[in-house]
Order: C-alpha cells, then structure tokens, then sequence
C-alpha cells in the first residue's frame, strides 16, 4: 500500500491546452494520489526555478519536514499545523546568491520566497491560492524552524 503521507511535487512547463483558459499554473491530476503535477505556462517563470522548487519540496516531503495528516479531531488541532502557505516575490538582495527561492517557516505558516525576475506576480499568487488552498482543505504539519515541537510525529 501506498504511504499517502509522502508526496512527491514536480513543478515542469505546461504543454499547449494544459492549461484552463486565463491560467498560469494548476495541478494536473495523475493516477497516484502521492504525486503532485504542478504545470506551469512558459514564460511565468525560469526553468531554474522550477528546477530548484521541485528539489525544495521533495526534500520537506522525503524528510518529513511537511507532512499530510489523517483528518482526525486531534490532527485538526496539532500545534504544527500549516494554516496559511505561499509565494512571494523578493527583491534579489533579500536570496542569497546563486539560488532562486527560500524556504522560510513560522508557526502556522510557510513561505516560499522567489527572487524577483524568475516568476511573475500573477505565477506567484495563482500559486498561493492553490496552496491556500491545499492546507486549508487537508491537514498539513511542518516540522522545521518555524514549528512548536520538531520531534512531533503527528500522532
């Protein structure tokens, strides 16, 4: 049986009529329900971008540093719940050199910084509404900087 707890994302350039009309990103649909197809209109953002989230990601996910819970009462409430997740377009002094987004984590929330000029304002917050999205309609826990007890299972 699949682990639905470990996702993988894959961030890669849209083919022509991928997308819905007037988008820039969605999430395609595919037949294993740990796998995350995120496809992006060329031109919204660098392939060196999309390259590097794709790494970003797969590690939170393989290192359990974000995790998708069973909708239970108790997970509902767990102190390392991720309510609120995004992009945002930083100015490049504020990424360090040579890298295109940043991971940053709160309690409750997480960021992803993207240096200015490799995607652009309507990628970033059509992204942000699809991860608004996805942590207010399932059950997410980082377990990071930003989180109240990194040795926290979830169980």
């Amino acid at each position: 049986m699949t682990n639905q707890n470990v996702i993988e994302t894959y961030y890669r350039f849209a083919e022509p009529g991928e997308l819905p009309p007037g988008r820039v990103v969605d999430i395609v649909p595919t037949d294993d329900p740990t796998i995350i197809d995120v496809v992006v209109c060329p031109g919204h953002a660098s392939l060196e971008l999309l390259k590097e989230m794709t790494e970003q990601q797969r590690s939170a996910f393989q290192t359990g540093q974000w995790t998708r819970l069973e909708d239970t009462p108790a997970n509902r409430i767990h102190p390392n719940r991720v309510f609120d997740a995004c992009w945002e377009l930083a100015p490049a002094h504020k990424v360090p050199a040579g890298v295109h987004c940043v991971s940053v984590e709160r309690v409750g929330r997480h960021a992803w910084l993207v240096r200015e000029g490799e995607a652009t304002p309507q990628l970033v917050a059509e992204v942000s509404v699809l991860l608004r999205r996805m942590v207010r309609s399932e059950i997410w826990i980082q377990r990071g900087t930003g989180s109240t007890d990194p040795k926290s299972d979830g169980d």
